[in-house]
């Protein structure tokens, strides 16, 4: 199961359209075994090493500490469904391409 985290300032509201643009557009790519978990970024921290992916927001990106060994999804509006599929699918392609239908 491929785990992604979406951060947002308050954890509700717009991290939870990200979710339900992106279910979608992952279904698409061919993944189908996927679970979105969407926080706050105060909470973000002590969840980011339980996740494979982690899509997060540009003028949110400092107030975390992110790992260098997971794909970050920086994306400039977390419900600009075109921007994060673009990006989520290059970060998909570039570490779990086997996830990817082709």
């Amino acid at each position: 199961m491929l785990k992604i985290l979406a951060v947002c300032g308050n954890g509700q509201g717009s991290s939870i359209v990200l979710r339900l643009g992106l279910e979608p557009a992952l279904e698409d790519l061919g993944i189908r075994d996927v679970s979105i978990e969407c926080t706050a970024l105060g909470q973000a921290q002590s969840m980011v090493q339980f996740v494979d992916l982690i899509i997060i927001a540009a003028h949110l990106q400092d107030g975390i500490e992110l790992p260098k060994n997971k794909p970050i999804v920086v994306v400039k509006n977390l419900i600009n469904k075109q921007e994060v599929r673009e990006k989520v699918e290059v970060a998909l392609r570039e570490y779990y391409p086997e996830l990817l239908k082709n």
